[in-house]
């Protein structure tokens, strides 16, 4: 069963969201199923399988938009004529984020029993965004005449630590409540922490 020609795909999305999120936090992650979830959407099983490849999948559309923008943000970056370097291009991106963006998920993976399938069905994206990393490094470099095995593996090293600098100020803005601030804030600080390493 595909969703009804006058249902939009992305209005079918969400309505799958919203009863996973709900069933989630009535019975947990683990205890409720694809078929649950489909149901009380009002589609099929084989429908619920046209808009997300797992159960898990239901965490990472709101994060899969912000990798997205992101992305989209460096690569306009590197059409100036100087980019900024990676770590001033994250803070100028996250001056602009709000809390009403923190995907539901990140916000109460603890409250649905989901910490574990979360940081499973997460590795791919965190792995992507060192990907976006590094090839915003290799690239920014190759235009300041940056070449050679040395520089291409000093470039995914310091991808990797802005990669796990960024996850470890997102944690603490998300932890942070209603008094969170701003993730630049908490992203300014990581990287002090780093300067005093």
């Amino acid at each position: 069963m595909s969703p009804s020609p006058g249902r939009p795909r992305r209005a079918s999305q969400e309505l799958l969201q919203e009863a996973a999120f709900e069933l989630f936090q009535l019975r947990g992650y683990r205890r409720t199923s694809v078929e649950q979830i489909a149901r009380t959407a009002g589609f099929s099983r084989a429908t619920f399988f046209n808009f997300f490849s797992s159960k898990a999948e239901l965490f990472w559309v709101e994060t899969d938009a912000l990798i997205d923008a992101l992305s989209g943000f460096l690569a306009a970056e590197l059409d100036r004529e100087e980019p900024l370097g990676l770590r001033d291009a994250l803070l100028e991106h996250a001056g602009g984020m709000r809390s009403a963006e923190i995907p539901w998920a990140l916000q109460h993976y603890r409250l649905i029993e989901a910490a574990d399938d979360l940081i499973a069905s997460g590795a791919s994206r965190v792995l992507g965004v060192n990907r976006l990393f590094a090839d915003y490094l290799r690239r920014r470099d190759a235009g300041e005449g940056g070449e050679g095995g040395r520089a291409a593996i000093g470039g995914e090293a310091r991808a990797a630590e802005l990669t796990a600098l960024l996850i470890v100020a997102l944690r603490s803005w998300i932890d942070a409540g209603v008094e969170r601030g701003r993730l630049r804030d908490h992203l300014e600080r990581a990287f002090r922490t780093e300067a005093g390493l």
